[in-house]
């Protein structure tokens, strides 16, 4: 029988290899079972800290407050309600307030460009969020599938994340064209006719307090375009300017007429003026009866200088000495009213660079906006067309300071810009603004800083067309461009450009006036655009105005991931709109996870 065995001792191994299997085996299935078990941890960790990065995001952004709840507690009731969307291994998973949430501040890092978390304080910016699969939270522990074996029957886990509100740099871009301005000017006084007179308390109270504010004192924050009882100019008369000291009627949409307006003297060249205020007014003055006719004829305005001189006298921003018999001496006696003869009153305070001569040929001229809202205000001088050529025709820093004046829309857009600025400063939110302006050149005006009043103060200092009329929307947002990637700009902050203007650019690569709907001019401002979005800035856009274009400006914040918002209406609801608006991109704060 042995010697029939080849090779015993290959029967010794295959019964070793059978013992080996035996023994090898229980390795094997352990080794898988603990695989499972490992997978499921792995599996709860990263669910566990998704769901605590998204609870923690969520906390963060809570902490700039709505306005109505207490941040901390909306802060900590979020946390929770995040947490529960977001199941661990189909496990609910709630939160313990007191234990699990932490409220604190961050301090950045300027070398690391980075922020750390400091626990506690009087006010909070941060927060950390624990969530848990552990035998004392509501989810419980993770249970092992195969680990009991070995003893293992549960597993305790969590994941904690520190979110922050991400201070931001903001440069606020505003437009100070022309245009910034024209809701104040008869030329708009019938866009919302028919809306039940709304307009009237915008276009008449408001060029009214445009009128008053001349002489001081500049529009109070907020200003309020509202009834003429209510505005702050409501006592005021306004300055004197020559002889005209009369208001007149109200601009009231549907039936305001010029021709009846007892605050406008009708001196219609080459025919005879019939006011007979004109005339009471001249009396007084001590002009005889020969010389206000005279004055009052329009045979000789053939010379367009008498015609405009002979208007001035009787609007009482000249003396004329005629030398004619019984009047006043000096003159050469003739029929005419010659500048030498003149005697210009004095002009006022912020008055730069006219004369009264330029208010004369204005007020005569068919070619002025004011004449294509209404023809009959032609040849009309008062205080109401005098206040609208100042705004028109006299609109720059060079040439009337108009600043201190309440003239919209700008005066909205200061409003809402301080109501921005003051949610930021109560966010306490190390958020830094620069101020960046444009018409047909763009300037840089503010520095990025911390002093947040800075831009406030220094944009209330500015009015429409302050250097130039034309609107060149591109160069502003390049000039935002450049603030936030300079050296001033933080880098581990959010950057965020505020971009106010009507929308309708005019103003070409080159800085020429190019025409409004110009393709290359639109073009232009989406690639510059472009370019922000590039740089990582999203631009927030504010279109503005009765003429406002909000297509153009929509497609910009679109490009770079923004935002857009109108306010349209009377000057009245798009004050109220304005200021929510900029109160909402005050307190829209980005968060970030920093551990």
């Amino acid at each position: 029988m042995l010697g029939r065995l080849r090779n015993p001792k290959q029967y010794l191994r295959r019964g070793g290899v059978v013992v080996q299997v035996a023994l090898f085996s229980t390795v094997i299935v352990g080794m898988g079972a603990l695989a499972i078990d490992v997978g499921a941890m792995y599996t709860t960790r990263t669910e566990l800290q998704a769901a605590v990065d998204a609870s923690a995001l969520a906390a963060a952004g809570m902490l700039a407050g709505d306005g109505i709840n207490d941040p901390v507690e909306l802060a900590a009731k979020t946390a929770d309600d995040i947490a529960a969307l977001n199941p661990v291994l189909r496990q609910f998973v709630g939160i313990d307030a007191d234990r699990d949430i932490v409220f604190g501040s961050a301090t950045y890092d300027a070398d690391r460009q980075r922020f750390t978390f400091s626990e506690g304080g009087n006010s909070f910016d941060a927060v950390r969020v624990t969530v848990r699969r552990t035998s004392d939270s509501e989810g419980g522990p993770l249970n092992m599938t195969f680990a009991h074996m070995f003893g293992y029957r549960t597993k305790d886990l969590w994941a904690s994340a520190t979110a922050v509100l991400i201070p931001r740099d903001i440069s606020v871009v505003i437009d100070l064209s022309g245009s910034m301005n024209d809701d104040s000017e008869f030329y708009h006084y019938r866009r919302y006719q028919g809306d039940n007179g709304v307009w009237r308390d915008g276009i008449d109270v408001n060029l009214r307090d445009i009128w008053c504010s001349l002489n001081g004192p500049a529009p109070t924050y907020p200003y309020d375009p509202g009834a003429e009882n209510e505005t702050e100019y409501a006592g005021d008369t306004g300055p004197v300017v020559g002889a005209m000291t009369t208001w007149g009627s109200a601009i009231a949409p549907e039936t305001y007429s010029p021709s009846s307006d007892s605050g406008l003297w009708y001196i219609p060249r080459s025919a005879t003026c019939t006011s007979s205020a004109a005339r009471t007014s001249l009396q007084a003055r001590a002009y005889t009866t020969d010389e206000i006719t005279v004055l009052f004829s329009g045979s000789n305005d053939g010379n367009s200088t008498h015609f405009k001189n002979r208007s001035a006298v009787i609007c009482g921003l000249a003396s004329w000495r005629s030398g004619r018999a019984g009047g006043q001496s000096g003159g050469d006696g003739d029929s005419l009213v010659e500048s030498g003869e003149l005697t210009w009153i004095a002009y006022p305070s912020y008055r730069q660079s006219w004369s009264w001569l330029d208010y004369m040929t204005y007020v005569q001229s068919s070619g002025t906006a004011m004449y294509r809202a209404n023809s009959q205000l032609r040849y009309r001088y008062g205080l109401k067309t005098y206040a609208n050529f100042l705004l028109e025709n006299q609109p720059r820093s060079s040439q009337t300071q108009l600043w201190a004046t309440p003239e919209q829309p700008l005066q909205s857009v200061k409003d809402a810009v301080q109501s921005m600025i003051n949610v930021i400063e109560a966010l306490q939110s190390m958020d830094h603004v620069s101020l960046e302006i444009f018409a047909q050149t763009s300037r840089h005006e503010v520095n990025l800083t911390d002093q947040l009043q800075q831009v406030p103060t220094r944009l209330n200092a500015r009015q429409a067309a302050h250097y130039d009329s034309v609107t060149n929307i591109a160069g502003g947002m390049n000039q935002g461009i450049i603030e936030l990637t300079s050296t001033r700009a933080r880098g581990a902050a959010k950057k965020v450009m505020v971009l106010m203007s009507d929308g309708k650019p005019n103003v070409d690569s080159s800085g020429d006036y190019a025409g409004e709907d110009n393709p290359a001019v639109i073009q232009w401002c989406y690639d510059v655009a472009q370019n922000a979005a590039n740089a990582g800035i999203q631009i927030y856009t504010v279109s503005v105005g009765g003429d406002a274009d909000p297509e153009l400006m929509t497609q910009i914040a679109e490009i770079t991931g923004g935002q857009h918002f109108h306010a349209e209406g009377t000057p009245e609801e798009y004050r109220d709109q304005l200021e929510l608006i900029f109160r909402t991109l005050g307190g829209r704060r980005p968060v970030a996870l920093i551990q």
